[in-house]
Order: C-alpha cells, then sequence, then structure tokens
C-alpha cells in the first residue's frame, strides 16, 4: 500500500496494478437481458418417447457438466478474479443462466421431477472420491497460496477454462442436436444458441489478456494443466469418456470438439496443450 504520494493509503489506486481490460462484449447489455427458465413441453415429450440408448448417456453428462457453474464460479471468485468488477458482474447472470439450462436438460431425462436427478452409469471409484475430498477441504486452503502468487494474471487462466469449457459444451450439444427429433431437439437447441453469450464473453476475455502480456499466457497455460476444463468444477464424471466417444461419433463432430479448445490453445506459450479426454478420441476417420 502506498504511504505518500497522491494514491497514499489506496492499496489499488497506484500505477502497479494490471490496467481493467475492456472488450467490444456489453456485459451491461446481457445483465439487462436478464435470465429464465427455459420451458420443456412435458406433454409432447412423452408422446414423442423418452431419449435413450448412447444419446441419453451424453446428455447426462453434458447435464452434469451445465450444473457445474456454481463450482467453477467458487473457484474464480475466491482469487484475484473476484477483483474484476466486470467479470463478477459477468458471472452473476452467466450462473442463472447455467442453471436453467442444466434444468431445461434435467426435465429433457427426468420430466419435471422434484428429486429424480440423471445419475452416474458408472461408479464413481476411489481416485473420484479423494478428488472431491481434495476439491472440498484441501483445495481452499490451498487455492489463495498459488494464486495468490499469480496475482492478478490468475484472471487470464479461469478466462481460458471458462471459455474452453462453454465453448466445447456448445459443441457438444451441437452435435448431440442433430441426432435428436421434436421436442428433444428443440430444447437442446435452444440451449444451444443461450450458450453464445458466455462463449463470446469468455473467449473475449481470454484472448485479450492471453495476448497482451507473457505473464498472464503463462499464468493460464499452468491453470489449463492442472484440470480439463470438461471436468466440471475440476471433478471428473466417471462417464466422461464413453460420452465424449458418442458426442465424437463423426471426424466432423471430433473436429468441433478440438477447435472449441484451439481458439485459446493456439496463444498459450510452448508445444500444444492437449485434453487429457480429447486425446482419446480418433483424430481420423468417420
Amino acid at each position: 500500500m502506498p504511504v505518500d504520494g497522491p494514491y497514499a493509503g489506496h492499496l489499488h489506486f497506484d500505477a502497479s496494478i494490471t490496467p481493467v481490460l475492456r472488450t467490444d462484449v456489453d456485459v451491461a447489455a446481457y445483465i439487462r437481458r436478464g435470465s429464465s427458465r427455459l420451458l420443456v413441453d412435458a406433454a409432447r415429450l412423452d408422446s414423442e418417447g423418452p431419449v435413450d440408448g448412447d444419446l441419453r448417456l451424453a446428455l447426462e453428462v453434458l447435464q452434469r457438466l451445465e450444473s457445474s457453474a456454481l463450482a467453477e464460479s467458487r473457484a474464480m471468485l475466491a482469487t484475484a478474479t473476484g477483483n474484476e468488477a466486470r467479470i463478477t458482474a459477468f458471472l452473476a447472470t452467466w450462473m442463472v443462466d447455467r442453471f436453467w439450462q442444466s434444468r431445461a436438460l434435467r426435465d429433457l431425462l427426468t420430466g419435471d421431477h422434484p428429486t429424480e436427478r440423471p445419475r452416474h452409469r458408472r461408479r464413481p471409484g476411489l481416485l473420484h472420491t479423494l478428488r472431491r475430498l481434495q476439491l472440498d477441504r484441501v483445495q481452499p486452503l490451498l487455492s489463495p497460496v498459488w494464486t495468490g502468487l499469480a496475482g492478478e494474471a490468475v484472471a487470464a487462466g479461469h478466462m481460458a477454462r471458462m471459455a474452453v469449457q462453454e465453448a466445447s459444451l456448445q459443441a457438444a450439444l451441437t452435435a448431440i442436436s442433430h441426432r435428436l427429433t421434436g421436442e428433444a431437439r428443440r430444447i437442446v437447441e435452444e440451449v444451444v444458441d443461450r450458450h453464445q453469450a458466455a462463449v463470446d464473453f469468455f473467449t473475449a476475455e481470454a484472448i485479450g489478456r492471453l495476448t497482451r502480456s507473457q505473464r498472464e499466457a503463462r499464468t493460464a497455460r499452468v491453470l489449463l494443466s492442472l484440470s480439463s476444463p470438461l471436468a466440471g468444477g475440476g471433478l471428473p464424471d466417471p462417464d466422461l469418456r464413453p460420452a465424449l466417444a458418442v458426442i465424437g461419433s463423426t471426424a466432423a463432430d471430433r473436429a468441433a470438439l478440438h477447435r472449441a479448445r484451439f481458439e485459446i490453445t493456439r496463444l498459450l506459450p510452448g508445444p500444444d496443450l492437449p485434453d487429457p479426454y480429447l486425446s482419446s478420441l480418433p483424430r481420423i476417420g468417420v
């Protein structure tokens, strides 16, 4: 904190902090737009029959990834990223958007049931349990330490992670929507459209930071290497790999999933940073 001069007594008013990043995304307009529930025609769904088989598995995993927004925002707001007014303002509405998107997919899978939820097909193993304990008990203690060392540059990593996650969700849901019909397809396509605002914001914020300083780009690479953006809240879904095999069943859909990462990873220093889950998919073929 400055002790003399015009900024004496004001911790964040001196010239040592990074200038506020302003992109072309109109955050105020996004907030004024608000958010609302995506209505699902249950009667029409019943008449058309449920989504079954592999498509249901993929939608269950994507629904759980949609619902990870609160855990993701907790990880962001507990660090210097929470000091960015544009980011925190956006997140306040974004979390509501993701809740309703998750709810729409849940209603598609289970109906408007008060307690029924899409369940894991594979039983979570020991590593999954240990990871959950680490996230709940250990990470809250360690995160302030390493993010404190990174300082404001940690926001670049968080924006890069969320840009990849939002674009990946949008690409995956688009791939699934092409194989659905009727009300199920309408619901998924509406969720895809709702993702666009978040894709635009997080991508613009990430690119703005990754291109203005090497320190921010290096910090983003470290954060992206710690956990895949496809692991919602840092906790991998036990059904994620089989779900990705369904989502990426064609070469075009696999290419779309890889493009969702490339917009960000191409700006990171060092060699290519592959996703451990996408790496299991074939890179060629139909």
